[in-house]
């Protein structure tokens, strides 16, 4: 492994808060997580603090190889749902109580990540606190202040940071009908766009095989109803491109290609600008994905330089109805012309991404998932035979999964056995297109993902159950009141209290009611408009001045 930035923690001095920052899965995927990098370059930027990392299949520390238990803080950064129970089983097999109100003598526990900023609570009976946010400049001034008074006190002076015994919930049945505790913000930190976010190690073992990582922006300027990333990363905000050129600068030295990152990384307004900083320094660039809606010639210029291959683009629904009406506006023919471009520039594959199991979704809308495939196929055709290369189509279709502060928070998603048949479905039907590899995520394990996304505290209990007494999941949740088939299918109330109202997102209920109103109405209107204020989130808001 290349270590881009050297970090002070690889000789441990006396007195520095030793912190572990642990990513609930192998070494491979958390060096892959440009997150990983960003935060452990942030904690070994602290005066007086020392970071090292874990993996899943570690048992000791990264660098040192010291026991987990050695450290004063263990900060892990989730990305999915179903980190839930890689947490809990990293805490046992390391000896630590992973039910915090059991937990003696064991380090601090501290949860953040993208995979927690929407809804804490079933997180909340393991960590001991949750970092609500982005890390720019509020980490260090979180880390810094713990480091100098260690207790969870100095942790709830903070307003994106919550204490979990903080917290108590009372139900009915299903529902939360009372819950006490202070209200914590998700942080949008105003600094990303002047402040650098790349790769801090390059390595074989990681999905982009030693490519150096950029990121170019956070937020999406489309907005699409089911997308927490989305809503998640309000408002749109792209890195100043001064910025980008240094950090390209700083891979040149070390590698020849670059890895673009973000949920709208084609949206970047600064692409002519790009393209020639990328030639000045004689480095080629790969896009994480593509949008159909992007439009500045330079991506086809910067594809056709890097020899990118394969292109990714997300459709998300095959019918383009549907598409309009998860607010993902682009015309099937805005793709087809897309996909010319990409092979034209010299791309062999697509990679397409595709959603079932939407708010009003027919067998037609299922079917014509296949019908724009085979479009994209009859197009990749002839460029396939002109330069006489085999390409091919890789079509990724997934449930949708309801999520925290998105409008589609309220839907009763598809049971598991109507998913199967849709895939079925699905199946049979690509089987007759030459050329096009079908592949989706299991389904047992999205309908874990969704009943763990809209959880509240009890399924974090039953989740540590399952995992210390190897108890099946199910029976685990119906022994603290929970029926497992009604918790990812249930339709919820237009004024129902949910678990994860403890976070204020900057996102009015009502705003995100009437866009999951929307949802059904197949010619939905946009979600934005110019001058619209509704969410409070739009660039240069007050929410976001306030860092």
């Amino acid at each position: 492994m290349l270590l881009v930035r050297k970090c002070s923690h690889l000789v441990l001095e006396p007195g520095d808060l030793k912190v572990l920052l642990a990513y609930p899965g192998p070494e491979k995927a958390g060096l892959s997580s440009l997150a990983v990098h960003r935060i452990y370059t942030l904690l070994n930027s602290i005066e007086g603090v020392s970071c090292d990392l874990i993996f899943s299949d570690y048992n000791q520390s990264f660098f040192l190889s010291l026991s987990p238990t050695e450290f004063d803080v263990i900060a892990f950064s989730v990305t999915y749902e179903n980190h839930l129970f890689e947490v809990i089983k990293l805490l046992s097999s390391w000896g630590i109580e992973p039910l915090r109100e059991k937990r003696k003598e064991a380090p601090l526990l501290l949860g953040g990540g993208i995979g927690l900023f929407y809804n804490p609570s079933p997180f909340l009976p393991i960590f001991d606190a949750i970092y609500l946010g982005e890390a720019e400049g509020r980490l260090e001034e979180v880390i810094s202040a713990f480091r100098n008074r260690p207790n969870l006190e100095t942790l709830s002076d903070f307003d994106n940071v919550l204490i979990s015994g903080d917290y108590t919930f009372k139900y009915e049945g299903l529902k939360v009908s009372f819950f006490e505790g202070p209200k914590k913000r998700i942080l949008r930190s105003p600094l990303f766009p002047e402040v650098p976010s790349h790769s801090c190690f390059i390595s074989e073992g990681t999905a982009f095989k030693e490519m150096f990582l950029i990121e170019l922006n956070r937020g999406c300027i489309e907005k699409c109803r089911f997308c927490v990333a989305s809503y998640m990363g309000l408002p749109y905000r792209e890195k100043e491109i001064e910025v980008v050129e240094e950090e390209i600068a700083i891979a040149s030295n070390y590698v020849d290609r670059v890895g673009l990152i973000g949920a709208g990384v084609s949206d970047y307004s600064k692409m002519e600008e790009l393209y020639r900083i990328l030639k000045k320094y004689n480095v080629k660039a790969s896009f994480s994905s593509l949008k159909a809606s992007s439009t500045s010639p330079y991506i086809f210029e910067i594809l056709k330089e890097s020899g990118q291959k394969t292109v990714t683009l997300a459709p998300e629904a095959g019918s383009q109805e549907l598409r309009f009406a998860i607010n993902k506006k682009v015309e099937d023919e805005a793709y087809f012309r897309f996909a010319e471009r990409a092979f034209e520039a010299g791309a062999e594959n697509l990679k397409l991404y595709f959603l079932i199991g939407l708010p009003s979704e027919t067998e037609e809308d299922v079917e014509a998932i296949v019908d724009m495939t085979k479009k994209f196929r009859e197009i990749g055709l002839y460029y396939w035979r002109e330069r006489g290369v085999k390409g091919g189509i890789h079509l990724s279709v997934n449930p949708v999964i309801a999520k925290p502060f998105t409008p589609l928070q309220w839907y009763g998603l598809n049971p598991k056995s109507v998913i199967e048949r849709k895939i079925r479905r699905l199946s049979k039907l690509v089987r007759k297109v030459p050329g096009v590899k079908l592949t989706y995520e299991k389904v047992k394990d999205a309908v874990l993902q969704a009943i763990v996304s809209r959880g509240d505290e009890r399924l974090g209990v039953a989740a540590v159950r399952s995992v210390k007494e190897g108890l099946n999941f199910r029976r685990a949740l119906k022994e603290v009141g929970l029926p497992f088939e009604e918790l990812y299918t249930r339709e919820r109330e237009r004024d129902e209290l949910f678990p994860w109202e403890i976070v204020e997102s900057g996102i009015k209920k009502d705003y995100l009611w009437r866009e999951y109103q929307n949802v059904y109405k197949r010619k939905a209107t946009p979600a934005c408009f110019p001058g619209c204020s509704v969410c409070g989130l739009c660039l240069g808001s007050a929410n976001l001045q306030k860092g």
